[in-house]
């Protein structure tokens, strides 16, 4: 047991030891860096190029240049620590002679995957022409070795100068960069890219622009570049090209377009279409018809009363021309205005206002108003609807009663009712009721009794005439000559002869005295039933 736990801490002191004497190494920080194996080449001839990472879990790079080309651009690595290690590898060559940058950047991480660094480099590389003479170096090899041969003849020899090698002008007529003043360069600048434009923020009236600054710079210090500077802008499109002679005298353009707008005047500050939309107490969209001429600066429009505000949608030919919109809001009931401005951009003096007048119509009355819900209202309708069928009813009712007393020959007037004749016994038809007079005289005088008996006498006998009238009325439905009905309280009727007698001769007299008698016993006579 003893000896397991010496072993132990001598493992812990060795770790510890070791710790302390290799800190460093543990937590060094990771780091990339770029070399070439060549420096010089000429044209044809490849260089490599390589990325080595130091202390790096992973890392990611990516290599480019400013000409010529690259068998790879990109590498990245999967988790492992990588103490010292090659990233990537990439050869380079170029066709045209010149001095090139290759450059690398991107990130690396150590073995704690917490710290991500920023790496970057590059190396230049000059590429030359190749010479013409390719044996001058064979032929300074023979003379020299021959230098320390004897001469066995004696004969003078002659030395033989190596030639000097012909220099050739570099054709090198590239661009580095493009920069300009004021805006921006569209697309980013590559050397291979021969079309450029200049694009322009809010920030910028190009209005006011004048000028413009235009730097260039080559690939080749013995290259020049014609066209750049100060640039004077004129309305319109502006194409600059730069001109690049390389130093054996080929040229190599790049064209770069800069546009100005023209100035707006008034004649051009138009609207191209404007469309209106009403929004009604719902919320919802309506849209407004409405005739718009570009020349028409004045509309007159009407409006129902649910449309509570407008909403102006106008546009421009020209999208720098400044549009101003107010009014359509929150409209009252009559005349409202929308105001439309438009102003130069150019020139914010001139000005060109479209009115738009609008009429809202008064709002109706509704039964919400009057205090009534839609349950309340569907009610009074309801109610309104069963009372007038109930009136219609009654009004047939009246007039089919009214038909059928007229049937009857019954009159509605009381008063002209109380004595009613439909026919007299000569078939005559009685045309008005008012002028009928009652049948029953206050008095039948006879020249067989004294006037005051036979006044008592025929007032018995109209009694009983009355009693077997109405006892022949049910019997009798066909005779329509004569219709009449009375009552009368006193009982004891004396001779139905002698009855019947009076009753024919007071017929008779009754019709001679027709004209002189008007309404004078009405107050005697009983409806029919």
């Amino acid at each position: 047991m003893k000896v397991i736990l010496k072993n132990l801490l001598m493992i812990l002191l060795v770790i510890l030891l070791v710790s302390w004497i290799f800190p460093n190494e543990a937590f060094a920080a990771a780091s990339a860096s770029i070399s070439t194996s060549s420096t010089s080449i000429y044209v044809g001839e490849t260089a490599t190029i390589s990325i080595n990472v130091s202390n790096t879990e992973t890392w990611e790079v990516t290599l480019t240049s400013s000409g010529g080309t690259l068998s790879n651009t990109k590498n990245g690595d999967a988790y492992g620590m990588e103490k010292t290690t090659t990233a990537m590898t990439s050869n380079f060559s170029a066709n045209e002679p010149g001095t090139y940058t290759v450059s690398f950047s991107g990130t690396v991480a150590g073995s704690d995957l917490t710290t991500v660094i920023p790496v970057s480099g590059s190396v230049s590389i000059n590429v030359k022409e190749k010479t013409t003479d390719t044996q001058i170096p064979n032929e300074n090899k023979e003379n020299t070795s021959n230098e320390n041969k004897p001469n066995k003849n004696n004969v003078p020899t002659e030395t033989k100068k190596p030639e000097t090698p012909q220099v050739t002008k570099s054709s090198n007529n590239y661009l580095s960069s493009i920069t300009v003043g004021t805006g921006t360069l569209s697309p980013e600048f590559y050397r291979e890219t021969f079309d450029y434009t200049v694009e322009f923020d809010y920030t910028v009236n190009l209005y006011d622009l004048k000028e413009i600054e235009i730097s260039a710079t080559t690939e080749d210090d013995r290259a020049t570049v014609e066209g750049a500077g100060t640039i004077q802008l004129q309305e319109g499109e502006n194409n600059i090209t730069l001109t690049v002679k390389a130093e054996n005298g080929s040229a190599r353009t790049y064209n770069i377009k800069v546009v100005k707008p023209m100035a707006v005047d008034q004649s051009s500050l138009r609207l191209k279409t404007l469309v209106l939309n009403g929004i009604n107490t719902n919320g919802e969209y309506q849209t407004i018809n409405l005739e718009f001429n570009p020349d028409t600066f004045e509309y007159n429009i009407t409006v129902p009363n649910n449309i509570t505000s407008i909403s102006v949608n106008p546009t421009t030919e020209n999208e720098d021309i400044i549009i101003e919109s107010n009014g359509g809001e929150n409209l009252n009931e009559g005349e409202n205005k929308i105001i439309i401005i438009l102003t130069s951009p150019s020139d914010d003096t001139i000005k060109t206002t479209y009115t738009i007048n609008i009429e809202r119509q008064a709002a109706l009355i509704t039964a919400e108003e009057n205090g009534l819900n839609n349950k309340q209202l569907g009610i009074v309708i309801i109610a309104g609807v069963v009372g007038l069928i109930l009136l219609i009813v009654i009004i047939i009712a009246i007039v089919k009663h009214r038909k059928k007393k007229k049937g009857f020959g019954f009159d509605d007037d009381e008063e002209d009712n109380e004595i009613h004749f439909i026919n007299n016994e000569e078939g005559e038809d009685v045309k008005d009721y008012d002028e009928i007079e009652s049948p029953y005289p206050d008095k039948i005088v006879t020249s067989e009794m004294p006037n005051e008996e036979k006044s008592k006498e025929s007032s018995e006998d109209y009694k009983k005439v009355d009693e077997e009238n109405l006892n022949n009325i049910d019997k009798k439905e066909n005779n329509d000559d004569l219709k009449f009905k009375t009552t009368y309280d006193e009982e004891n009727i004396e001779s139905e002869n002698h009855t019947k007698s009076k009753w024919d001769d007071f017929v008779d007299g009754y019709q001679d005295e027709e004209e002189n008698k008007k309404s004078k016993n009405k107050k005697h006579g009983r409806r029919f039933l």
